[in-house]
């Protein structure tokens, strides 16, 4: 208990609604509030799109803002009621006018709600989005599991939502590719990795496993860095898709 609570009048109106301050501290109050939101705002976006779990930046900001402004005056007795409302009252108003301009406005829209991003193009992995974004690869493949995605090569796009969510474009099944295996690295089927300078132990379609990039390759070769990302990972590419079969068993 806090010092000093003993001496508290219980059910005092005045203690209880306005407290012992002057009554220009409520305008502070609310100047203090509105600087608080947009600092919070400003933090939560550059928390990144997979902090936020499957909240936008605005959403995230009001829970955080209207928990704290609830929950004190429920517990302390020397902050007053009309703090709490004047508070909650402010984070209302600025919700309702970045709802107004939002809708009025590209740029604000995009500052507050963010945009999609592209994550994988044509079963390759954007990697510089990734690495913006702050997303794993690991993640990324989980993501794509749950939906049963079994290699990149099946997916013609993937987006990172505002809403740390990911969404894709499969292939048809006639256009699926040859593509990275998404099984993680400790599955017993998680083919075999060959490094660099190596020499290529099976002709047919490789791929890099860091950005997924795939290369034909004949046997006897060495392992060259990946012409996209200059990595120097390869597994044997996972192949789906009656096209792409025919032409690994044609280098084969």
């Amino acid at each position: 208990m806090e010092e000093g609570s003993s001496d508290v009048s219980p059910f005092d109106l005045e203690r209880m609604f306005l407290g012992d301050f002057d009554m220009l501290f409520l305008a502070e109050v609310a100047v203090r509030t509105g600087i608080i939101y947009l600092f919070a705002l400003l933090l939560v976006r550059f928390l990144g799109k997979r902090g936020q779990g499957q909240l936008s930046p605005f959403e995230f900001v009001i829970i955080i803002a209207l928990g704290s402004a609830v929950g004190d005056p429920m517990f302390y007795a020397d902050v007053p009621l009309v703090h709490s409302m004047i508070v909650i009252t402010v984070v209302v108003v600025f919700n309702r006018g970045l709802d107004y301009a939002v809708s009025n406005s590209s740029k604000v829209e995009v500052f507050v709600e963010s945009t999609p991003t592209c994550v994988v193009v044509d079963g390759r992995l954007e990697l510089k989005d990734l690495d913006r974004e702050r997303v794993a690869h690991d993640e990324l493949f989980m993501v794509l599991r749950q939906s049963g995605v079994e290699q990149l090569g099946q997916v013609r796009r993937a987006y990172l939502e505002p809403s740390g969510q990911v969404s894709w474009f499969a292939y048809l099944p006639d256009d699926v590719r040859s593509g990275l295996p998404l099984q993680p690295r400790a599955d017993p089927e998680f083919p075999e990795r060959f490094s660099e300078g190596v020499a290529v132990p099976d002709a047919g379609t490789w791929v890099c496993t860091y950005c997924g990039e795939t290369y034909p390759l004949e046997i006897g070769n060495e392992f060259p860095k990946c012409p996209r990302c200059e990595e120097g990972e390869w597994v044997k590419a996972s192949v789906l898709g009656s096209e792409d079969k025919a032409s690994d068993a044609a280098a084969r």
